[in-house]
């Protein structure tokens, strides 16, 4: 059941070594790139969220409800503070204080790519094979 799940962080870990790897080696001259990828990289963050939601939910309410609830509680939670400090990071580093600032630009961008890798190394250690141990049809 959580396939689907795997290849979308495989997905965003590679779109993240990708992004770390032009911010390393290209200049301001990279900008529009960089715009793009921040938008791709977005869109299938939200798809991510939604169907991990889903799970989540079916999860929540199904047989295994009480012995997964607090591994949903400590996902939710971890998951609304990191979607907050990545909607933040969005909003203040525009291109312009990118431009102004690429070495701070690229640390910020480090950090929240690792605590993006542990929150998705703790879903697939913690939360996944809570979903895959689901009975099909529970729900």
């Amino acid at each position: 059941m959580t396939i689907i799940l795997k290849q979308d962080h495989d997905a965003l870990r590679a779109m993240m070594h990708d992004f770390a790897h032009v911010l390393r080696t290209r200049g301001s001259e990279a900008l529009p790139d960089i715009a793009r990828r921040r938008i791709s990289f977005s869109q299938l963050f939200r798809q991510h969220m939604g169907r991990e939601d889903a799970r989540a939910l079916d999860l929540r309410n199904g047989r295994q409800a009480a012995q997964a609830d607090p591994v949903l509680r400590e996902h939710g939670r971890a998951i609304r503070i990191l979607f907050l400090r990545y909607s933040d990071h969005i909003k203040y580093w525009t291109p312009a204080v990118i431009k102004g600032s690429w070495d701070d630009y690229l640390a910020a961008v480090l950090v929240l790519q690792g605590e993006l890798a542990d929150r998705m190394a703790w879903e697939e250690r913690c939360l996944y094979p809570l979903i895959d141990a689901q009975p099909r049809g529970a729900a």
